[in-house]
Order: C-alpha cells, then sequence, then structure tokens
C-alpha cells in the first residue's frame, strides 16, 4: 500500500457519497441484511495510519479507529508483516481440537500483562458478545447461582445472554422477549448526570442503597447473586466514568456475598 496515505491531509472531491460510493451502498443494500445499520454512506477502499479513503478518492481523519481497535493505526507495517508472515504457514486453526504455538504464546502474553496476582486462564471468542456470554454461563456454572445484576446504560452486546444484560436503550431489546431470566439492573453511578436528578455527589452512592436495601432485601438474596456485570467506563451509555472508588466498593461488596465481579472492558 502506498505511504503517502497515511500522511495525506483529509480532502473531498466529490459529493457524498460519490458516484463509485453510491453504486456500492445501493448493491449493498439490496443483498446484505438489513440488521446492518450504517451511521454513514462511506465505502472504505484503503486506510493507513489514521487516514481512510473511499471508492471515489475522497479522504477522511479516522475518528472511530474500528471503535478503538485499531490502537495502532490502519496497517501498521509490523501488524502487516505478522499477518502475512502467518498466512503463509497456516491460515485455518482449530483450538478446540488441536495446539497451536502463537494461541499459547498469546495466552501467556495475557496473562502478564492482566491485573491481579492470583492465578490466571485464558478464554479465546470472537467478539465482545461471545465473551460475555461465556463469562454469563462460567459464573451460574461455578456459582450454581441463578441471579446476576448489571447496570442500567450498559451495553454487552445483542446475544440472547448478552442482550438480557444489556441496558443501554430500549430498541436493543425490543422484539426479543422473553430474555434469559434472573436479571436486574441498577443504576450506573454518574456525579456528572446524576440519573435520580440531584446536584448532591453522594447520589452517586445510591446505587449500594439500590443493591443492598432494595434488591437483596426485597427482591433477591445475595447469596442467590452469581455475578456483577459491569463496565469499568460505560461506553454506549455515554461514556461514564464512575466516582474513582467505586469498582473498589462494588468488589468489596461482591466478595463480601461470594458474589464474581465481571468487568466487561472488550
Amino acid at each position: 500500500m502506498p505511504k503517502e496515505l497515511a500522511s495525506s491531509p483529509p480532502l473531498i472531491t466529490t459529493e457524498l457519497p460519490g458516484p463509485n460510493s453510491a453504486r456500492l451502498i445501493a448493491e449493498d443494500e439490496r443483498y446484505t441484511s438489513p440488521s446492518y445499520t450504517r451511521v454513514y454512506p462511506l465505502v472504505v477502499r484503503r486506510a493507513q495510519g489514521a487516514m481512510i479513503e473511499d471508492m471515489d478518492g475522497n479522504r477522511f481523519l479516522d475518528f472511530t479507529a474500528g471503535i478503538a481497535v485499531c490502537a495502532t493505526g490502519h496497517c501498521h507495517p509490523r501488524v502487516v508483516q505478522a499477518i502475512r508472515e502467518q498466512s503463509e504457514r497456516l491460515l485455518h486453526m482449530s483450538g478446540t481440537d488441536f495446539y497451536y504455538q502463537p494461541q499459547s504464546d498469546l495466552a501467556r502474553k495475557l496473562v502478564q500483562i492482566t491485573p491481579g496476582n492470583g492465578p490466571k486462564r485464558v478464554f479465546f471468542t470472537n467478539s465482545g458478545a461471545e465473551s460475555v456470554e461465556a463469562a454469563f454461563k462460567l459464573a451460574r456454572y461455578h456459582t450454581r447461582r441463578p441471579h446476576v445484576i448489571a447496570f442500567f446504560g450498559a451495553f454487552h452486546g445483542r446475544t440472547m445472554g448478552a442482550l438480557s444484560l444489556t441496558g443501554s436503550k430500549t430498541r436493543q431489546r425490543a422484539g426479543f422477549a422473553p430474555l434469559v431470566p434472573e436479571v436486574s439492573h441498577v443504576d450506573f453511578p454518574d456525579c456528572y448526570q446524576c440519573p435520580r436528578r440531584t446536584t448532591n455527589d453522594s447520589c452517586c452512592w445510591k446505587t449500594f442503597e439500590q443493591i443492598e436495601d432494595d434488591l437483596f432485601r426485597r427482591t433477591v438474596s445475595p447469596d442467590e447473586v452469581a455475578a456483577f456485570f459491569v463496565e469499568p467506563i460505560q461506553g454506549e451509555g455515554g461514556y461514564i466514568v464512575p466516582p474513582h472508588d467505586f469498582h473498589v466498593r462494588l468488589k468489596r461488596l461482591a466478595e463480601q456475598h461470594g458474589i464474581l465481579f465481571i468487568a466487561d472492558e472488550v
């Protein structure tokens, strides 16, 4: 790929979408599932660094970065080289049938760099929703408890179990009931825009009153709760950063009752 794209400035040469992009969009809408919603009429032809070029030669500065997946930019030379070398050795793997050195190497590296001093294991998945589904099943299986607690504003995915935890928008859940039972939602603390419409910072700690006073005393005993599912920082909920010690206090509450603390940071 030409190196000049990464250092080229944004450039608009046609109306948007351009004629080539418009033709492909029309074809895509004819053959592709309407469940794929696109935010912009952008048809990407190539990308490098932080720059994207469409089918008509228009160039854009990419602020999405693959929803933060492209941390090294598009088509970083070292990433491209690693993919090229691996594709020449092996393209398909069956990790549930055989052993592969890259998989073991990556598992070891992830164990080394993730926080915590206790024993760790790695379970590889294809997506965030699949990761949440696996954690959901593991939490119930390990604890032998049925109930889980998630947060309003959370997005955990759209598969059935993950969707049951998702509490960001009604349109995510509409039409799919009944969802997985034994799921409760509580407020995620937001001291900037308090969900309880108060100006006192102490309202951020009303979450724990909801859990301990409302849920644990009136709805579900803590010894029936398998896990808390929580995003360290809510994304779809509005990029909400909770108070500094919120997760510490939630983890302490979980340990007090033998509840698993599951951080969805995908």
